[in-house]
């Protein structure tokens, strides 16, 4: 459903209201100003490129795998679980006052080994990032195929001094700031959002930004492109957009699979991955 159907359905309605107040009730403060008992936060979405409403790599990759079949050269081609994968982007966050972990995994169409660039022996490459930090130790290491140039240690261990920022309370939202227009307040993966339409990389996109966390620091603003690597994967600390909709079919879409505000954290899930896995 398009966002514009959406906000139509519920737009301003109390229940989006009554959700974003119910979360910013009996927070601490500290000293400065800094919320210091915010509930834990956990995101999972995955972000693709599409043209024509469909993902772009797949449908690359599908004329690629047309054209080679035309010829007598061998075919390696993906099985159907590493197709679903192609061409996406899977982002995830744990977060919480003593806890901060992100981690991303980008998957794109490679060549096997020293393949030719007119080769037919087609693979998943897989590369990521996965950050961590609970207020004492920290880490931030490559996942998958080492990319060049990250400045990244591929397996570095743990370190001291990783110090968590406080989060600080916003003030009242006002106009757009980033050339959005406002489409009102509507839901998304099961949770208050506010609602833009603007220009994204490719065109017009609408996207809806979680509305329930400005009392610790979460913007609703308009924020233009939400993708990476137009938009960082840090940035999900400052404002999460929960749904993101090229209007014409082509550009990023951004779909949230799971969104949790306040529940306990799954520390399985959020452990350092061994070996870079996916």
């Amino acid at each position: 459903m398009a966002l514009t159907a959406m906000v139509a359905a519920c737009a301003d309605g109390p229940a989006a209201e009554s959700q974003a107040s119910a979360i910013s009730v009996s927070m601490a403060t500290a000293d400065d100003g800094a919320v210091v008992d915010w509930p834990p936060i956990h995101l999972d979405q995955v972000q693709e490129r599409i043209v024509n409403g469909k993902n772009e790599a797949r449908q690359d990759y599908q004329f690629a795998l047309e054209n080679c079949r035309m010829t007598d050269w061998p075919i390696n081609e993906l099985t159907s679980a590493e197709l679903e994968r192609l061409g996406t982007t899977r982002v995830r966050m744990w977060i919480s006052p003593q806890l901060e972990v992100i981690r991303d995994d980008e998957w794109k169409l490679a060549l096997d080994g020293d393949a030719s660039a007119g080769s037919c022996l087609f693979r998943l490459k897989h590369q990521g990032r996965y950050s961590y930090m609970d207020g004492s130790m920290g880490m931030s290491r490559e996942l998958g195929e080492p990319t060049s140039g990250a400045g990244i240690d591929p397996d570095p261990g743990m370190s001291a001094g990783a110090e968590i920022p406080p989060r600080y309370p916003l003030d009242p939202p006002s106009g757009p700031r980033g050339g959005f227009s406002p489409l009102g307040t509507s839901q998304a993966a099961g949770h208050p959002c506010r609602a833009w339409r603007g220009d994204g990389e490719r065109g017009p996109i609408e996207q809806c930004l979680w509305s329930g966390g400005r009392a610790f620091g979460f913007d609703d603003h308009d924020t233009g492109e939400g993708c990476s690597p137009g938009r960082t994967i840090e940035s999900n600390l400052g404002s999460i957009i929960l749904t993101q909709e090229p209007v014409d079919g082509d550009g990023c879409r951004i779909r949230t699979l799971a969104f949790t505000v306040g529940s306990t954290l799954d520390s399985a899930a959020y452990s350092p991955p061994e070996g870079g896995r996916p």
